[in-house]
């Protein structure tokens, strides 16, 4: 029988493992025989979990991936062996990453995170944060997924992991080409390049030759493009490697299509298709089929088109994609369009157009069943502790009457001794009532605190709302597409920035100025670029992990706006100054604008018909005081900027945060 230490060795290996084929299969078939001998203990736990991740690389055995998960599972709940549970939810999570099941994949990369970070290993943290990475990017959460990605990145330099460094810039630069930052997309896929040829990973440096190809397509740099799929359809070819060679034949063939090369496009996909119907992965196979469908309308061989979208039409049914059955709605509206017959195509539109709100819908109503689910579990929480409150009072005033008639029936003589016990109780009662009242008492100021915090929050300025509705709405009457898209861009950006933060009464300072920026551009982009801005923020505060009130900077910089930089005249361009800077355990932000001054601002408020009173200052004040131990000192200061002769340059407003 093998030794159990070197079966240990064995069975651990790696997360991550680039040979395939016939030495994946020897593993294989040896791990299975060695399955059969050796007894129920953690090494048994760790073969499961190999056998497991071996099946789920052949892409054509998920069933058997998932079989032998449930074995981990199983076995180590029964040993109670927890960093078994932990490999048995790495498992699940990598088998539902492939299948689609993104937040199910994303609920077990959790477990798996929550376990090593107390065990306190960052290597397997880093592990973890890279398939997040991953689930968020599919899920289109660029900046969740950028950020894993960097953390995971910090965790592998320290220890100079380059097998591990690689994908991690091939991922960023993934992101960068999904922001439209191609250049830096290159630059990222060239580096992870580099160290996979030196490590001779040579599927992972074909697969980034085909994110260099793909970047060079947006770049409209063809030829370069062309190049790059072909050198690494190559690669992936003599390896045997089929998913890779399925996906560098779809991207190939789109290429093709794009140039208007129809036949060529036809013959790569054709392959493609062929290869990814020998695979379990259903979403693939239907976007192959929905660009074959593209392919035949454009060469009006309308019978072969209905043919293959109709069968991706159908997978997309059976996988539950929302996104590709309104993509595949949109292939049969353009089909039924060539063929004049207008009113199938209309038809079709429309279920596209419904197909788009019913993802949309969902997707709010999933926020708002978590959060009635959320307010109905603490309101039956706060039942259920008010219900055993009371009947451990009822059972002290039992307890109570019985001892009583007890020091009652044994006489007089107990009299003096029941007095002073009577005293005593009582003197114990007061001090809790009073100790009572005094937790009532700090409770009842931090719902407030609260509550003040969530209103706060909700006051996004209606009027501002109804006018950039109304822009947007006068961009896309104007025929101005592409600022109406970037418009309402920003718009979803920010109003979803602060639906994310009402939940918590505090936030990074990152997703703070994130949101603030977004406000400042959606103004200057509504008032003709009358508006510049900058921000500086010290190198020694860690804005992501640096915690503030949430929506505490919005009042201030509204104020800038309204009624400091909009009054100027109409060739003066007016701009804002933030600036924060770390003090001890606060931080000091800086808001300083060009405007007309408070004492003019005031003078046009009072001529002004429509005069508003802003509660902004107040309450964030008072918010600051509810959150800060020092009450006496001035948390806000705002100055008047003047030049020599008293001319009014602008308003400067200095705010004392404390750090959470």
């Amino acid at each position: 029988m093998m030794n159990k230490s070197i079966l240990t060795f064995f069975c651990i290996g790696t997360f991550f493992f680039s040979g395939y084929g016939q030495q994946q299969q020897r593993e294989l078939d040896s791990l299975l025989e060695v399955l059969k001998t050796i007894p129920k203990d953690t090494t048994k736990v760790l073969t499961y979990s190999r056998v497991s991740l071996l099946y789920s690389r052949t892409y054509k055995n998920d069933d058997l991936a998932i079989k032998f998960a449930d074995s981990v599972m199983a076995l180590s709940e029964e040993l109670k062996y927890e960093r078994g549970i932990a490999h048995a939810n790495y498992r699940y999570g990598g088998i539902d990453r492939f299948q689609g099941n993104y937040q199910s994949a994303l609920r077990h990369f959790q477990e798996f995170l929550r376990y090593h970070k107390k065990q306190g290993d960052s290597l397997k943290v880093a592990v973890g944060l890279y398939q997040m990475g991953v689930v968020y990017r599919n899920l289109g959460d660029l900046d969740k997924s950028l950020s894993a990605y960097f953390r995971a990145l910090k965790i592998q330099e320290k220890v100079n992991n380059r097998r591990e460094i690689a994908p991690l810039f091939n991922s960023i630069g993934n992101i960068y080409r999904r922001m439209n930052k191609q250049n830096d997309a290159i630059s990222m896929y060239t580096e992870a390049n580099e160290i996979f040829y030196s490590l001779k990973l040579m599927k992972n440096y074909a697969m980034g030759l085909q994110n260099i190809g793909n970047a060079y397509v947006t770049l409209e740099k063809i030829d370069s493009a062309r190049q790059k799929y072909i050198e690494a359809l190559n690669i992936v070819q003599d390896l045997g490697e089929d998913v890779e060679t399925a996906m560098v034949l779809s991207n190939l063939g789109s290429l093709y299509q794009n140039q208007g090369q129809s036949e060529q496009a036809l013959s790569a996909l054709l392959r493609s298709l062929a290869i990814r119907r020998t695979l379990p992965h259903k979403r693939s196979t239907a976007y192959n089929l929905k660009k074959i469908g593209e392919v035949y309308t454009k060469l009006n061989k309308y019978k072969e088109a209905y043919q293959y979208i109709n069968e991706g039409l159908k997978l997309s049914r059976e996988i539950n994609s929302k996104d590709l059955l309104q993509e595949f709605y949109e292939n049969f509206a353009e089909l039924y369009k060539a063929q004049n017959n207008f009113e199938k195509a209309y038809a079709y539109y429309e279920l596209s157009v419904q197909m788009k709100d019913s993802v949309f819908n969902l997707e709010k109503t999933e926020v708002i069943n978590e959060l009635q689910t959320k307010y109905e579990t603490e309101k039956k929480d706060q039942q259920i502790a008010l219900l055993a409150k009371e009947k451990e009072i009822q059972e002290k005033e039992i307890q109570r009457q019985a001892t009583l008639k007890k020091i009652f029936i044994g006489g007089m003589a107990l009299l003096l001794l029941i007095g002073g016990l009577l005293v005593y109780i009582l003197r114990q009662r007061l001090k809790l009532a009073s100790k009572n009242e005094e937790i009532k008492e700090a409770k009842f100021k931090q719902k407030l605190s609260n509550l003040e915090m969530k209103a706060l929050q909700a006051q996004v300025n209606p009027h501002f709302i109804f006018n950039c509705l109304n822009s947007i709405n006068q961009m896309i009457t104007d025929g101005e597409k592409k600022n109406a898209s970037w418009y309402l861009t920003k718009f979803s950006k920010l109003i979803r920035l602060i639906l994310e933060s009402s939940e918590d009464s505090e936030v990074s300072l990152k997703n703070e100025l994130a949101m603030l920026e977004a406000y400042i551009q959606l103004e200057e982009l509504r008032f003709n670029g009358k508006i510049t801005y900058n921000l500086s923020i010290d190198k020694l505060i860690d804005s992501e992990n640096t915690y503030i009130p949430s929506m505490l900077l919005q009042p201030f910089v509204e104020n800038a706006i309204w009624h400091g930089l909009m009054p100027k005249k109409a060739k003066e361009n007016g701009s804002i100054h933030i600036s924060v800077n770390k003090d001890e355990n606060q931080l000091r932000c800086s808001i300083e604008d060009n405007g007309i001054g408070r004492e003019k601002a005031a003078e046009q408020q009072q001529k002004s018909v429509w005069k508003s009173k802003s509660m902004g200052l107040k309450i964030t004040e008072e918010r600051l005081r509810l959150v800060s131990e020092e009450f006496q000192r001035q948390l806000i200061k705002i100055t008047d900027l003047k030049d020599s002769v008293g001319k009014a340059l602008g308003t400067r407003v200095e705010v004392q945060i404390p750090i959470f």
